[in-house]
């Protein structure tokens, strides 16, 4: 997809070209000077204009064959709290108008590759002091959010965790309807962990990956999952953001990984999670940029100030094990502790 910039304003025009580089597109920046002596005669797919109501060469743009997006906000730096909401409202314009979703098209083209993929390392060895009991109710529960790129992240990830691992995941891919039966069978080959696509009454057990559907939001009511009669809200499809905010609502100390991916799916979300008063901050990780095939959805979370842990999908992999197995070691602390005072009596006369 290739888009021209139109726009007086310089920073204004160099924002709505780094936002649509996030979403995968090449962009071209034309000056209005330039344009008005050349003409709109362009090799582009869409034009994104920012013009002063009263310029003439806006009538221009009302005679040309290619779709033209007008009328923008003032973009906020990329390190603004609303700058992720500014660039997902202008994600949602540009897919009404030009009427494709340029990440659902990319991502799906991935799947064939993730398939042949094979288990490059071993997995990891699980701690001693974990206690195993699969099938169990889940005791740690993970939302894992990703778009371009996250597949094969997601799979190494998840490759990498030792079997026995008391931990469920709720997985949000950015992706058509129809391949999320075909993402949850090729992430299953070589992992410890059972892959499925989430229906209504499902609950989260130990050993567990639960894909939510792109098209309908879902919830978790009393440990179960509902899905909803509506639509994810906002362009994307599943929203990663209204996902994190659901398993949030349900599951107050559950986590966030936030891996590979066009846009800024999930930014919004972690922004809210640690302002509420909590015992201790969410864990919110998000994979390094330099091991991602596109790091625009991580980077912009970490943008945010939010994200405490960064890593490749091995190393997130091993910092989870870690720390389980250190809140584990905490809970037989504090229960030997406990043990300890009611066996601790004293005579007296």
């Amino acid at each position: 997809m290739k888009l021209a910039v139109v726009a007086e304003d310089l920073l204004q025009q160099h924002r709505l070209r780094s936002a649509m580089e996030d979403f995968g597109c090449e962009v071209v920046c034309f000056n209005p000077a330039v344009l008005r002596e050349q003409g709109l005669d362009q090799q582009v797919s869409a034009w994104l204009v920012d013009l002063r109501e009263d310029d003439t060469l806006l009538d221009a743009f009302f005679e040309i064959e290619q779709p033209v997006l007008l009328g923008f906000e003032a973009a906020p730096t990329k390190q603004h709290k609303d700058y992720p909401k500014w660039e997902k409202r202008l994600y949602g314009k540009l897919k009404q108008l030009i009427g494709t979703d340029l990440i659902h098209e990319k991502n799906a083209a991935s799947l064939n590759l993730i398939e042949k993929m094979a288990t490059a390392k071993p997995a990891l060895s699980l701690p001693q002091n974990i206690n195993i009991n699969p099938g169990a109710k889940a005791k740690y529960i993970w939302t894992l959010g990703s778009s371009l790129g996250g597949p094969e992240a997601v799979k190494e990830f998840l490759d990498a965790l030792p079997d026995g691992l008391p931990v469920a995941f709720v997985y949000g891919q950015h992706i058509d309807a129809q391949f999320v039966p075909v993402l949850a069978r090729v992430l299953a080959r070589h992992s410890h962990f059972k892959l499925m696509v989430a229906s209504d009454g499902m609950s989260l057990h130990n050993g567990e990956v639960l894909i939510v559907p792109a098209e309908r939001e879902v919830t978790f009511m009393a440990g179960q999952v509902k899905i909803c009669d509506h639509e994810w809200p906002g362009p994307y499809g599943p929203s990663v953001d209204q996902l994190i905010l659901n398993m949030q609502r349900a599951y107050q100390n559950s986590g966030v990984i936030l891996f590979s991916g066009m846009g800024n799916d999930g930014a919004v979300a972690v922004q809210s999670l640690n302002k509420k008063e909590r015992t201790e901050p969410t864990q919110i990780w998000a994979q390094s940029s330099e091991s991602c095939a596109s790091s625009a959805m991580p980077d912009s979370s970490r943008e945010t100030g939010a994200v405490n842990f960064s890593g490749t999908p091995r190393e997130l992999a091993e910092h989870l094990v870690t720390y389980i197995q250190t809140q584990e070691q905490n809970i037989h602390r504090v229960q030997d502790k406990s043990i300890g005072n009611k066996g601790d009596t004293t005579c007296s006369k």
